[in-house]
């Protein structure tokens, strides 16, 4: 057996399951060391480590924006149509899933209205049923950014001036940016989730992948960075586990919070951005008007944009 497959068989054994508690190099090698004896230098056993720990299929991964190492825990995708979600070991019901992602839904929708970008959500919206798989041709959330003022009643409305010039410089009137939400991602499906955002959000200005869970693998962070930088998708994590997620209210709950409370929720993220999104020059309008045809939630988008520029005041709808 050599060594690489001597390194499966009993990294198992010595790894945290936690990232938290990740073990670093130096202490790896003494343990390793009490299993194999001292026929492997430091130098081997470290260029061992970091190979492997690149490989979805190995039970190493090292933390990224850190040091040390711990155990990989591979979470497989779910079959289509099935109702049950397998992470490790366990399965996850369908409705503990939407109750997460509807979670994660309000959570970044409140986080945007903080940056003065307004939400709307298209996942669910109406009588179609919230799919936490995510679409391939329209996004999970859209945030529009238009110019704001703040009047004498400390009311937001739209700032006309700047209105006017976009329009007469040709620019768009609003900034649409598209979101698709995931609670998690692993080596083995992180290509299909990217490209599952990219394809959803295309039409808009701008294109964001948002993760739920905490980005811990360096292996996972750097292949999203690379993709990310490629083509100009904005990719960012929440860095709140499924077990954090479970302890919050509900989503209807979380959304009437006011904002004290909801600083609260907000103490629980540790928000990481990997990529930022490269604007595109434009809205693909044609897009934009096949898909308001195909989907009610679209269409429904288009007429909260066109009531918000008619009251020239933004709305959380």
């Amino acid at each position: 057996m050599n060594l690489r497959e001597q390194l499966r068989h009993i990294l198992p054994d010595i790894l945290p399951d936690d990232p938290e508690q990740a073990i670093k190099g130096t202490e790896l090698i003494r343990l390793v060391r009490l299993r194999l004896g001292d026929d492997y230098s430091d130098a081997t056993l470290r260029y061992h480590f970091s190979i492997l720990s690149y490989d979805s299929t190995s039970p190493i991964a090292k933390v990224d924006q850190g040091q040390g190492y711990y155990q990989r825990v591979t979470k497989p995708a779910p079959t289509s149509g099935t109702a049950r979600f397998l992470f490790g070991a366990s399965e996850v019901d369908e409705d503990i899933m939407q109750m997460r992602f509807q979670r994660v839904l309000t959570i970044y929708s409140r986080l945007s209205l903080l940056r003065a970008h307004y939400p709307f959500q298209l996942n669910g919206r109406g009588e179609t049923l919230l799919d936490v798989k995510g679409q391939w041709d329209i996004p999970d959330l859209i945030t529009a950014e238009w110019d704001l003022e703040t009047g004498e009643n400390e009311v937001t409305r739209f700032d006309s001036a700047m209105l006017d010039l976009r329009r007469h410089l040709g620019g768009p009137e609003v900034g649409l940016s598209g979101v698709q939400l995931k609670i998690g991602l692993t080596l083995d499906s992180f290509t299909a989730d990217f490209f599952q955002a990219l394809s959803a959000t295309r039409w808009a200005l701008q294109s964001e992948l948002v993760i739920a869970e905490p980005l811990n693998d360096e292996a996972l962070v750097d292949a999203l960075r690379s993709l990310g930088n490629q083509f100009g998708v904005g990719i960012s994590s929440l860095g709140i586990s499924t077990a954090q997620l479970d302890e919050l209210p509900t989503a209807t709950e979380l959304r009437a919070m006011s904002a004290a409370e909801f600083e609260g929720v907000q103490g629980k993220l540790r928000i990481q951005k990997i990529t930022v999104p490269a604007p595109r020059q434009r809205i693909d309008w044609q897009s934009l008007s096949a898909l308001r045809k195909k989907h009610e939630s679209v269409a429904e988008l288009v007429r909260w944009l066109s009531e918000c520029l008619n009251r020239k005041q933004p709305e959380w709808k």
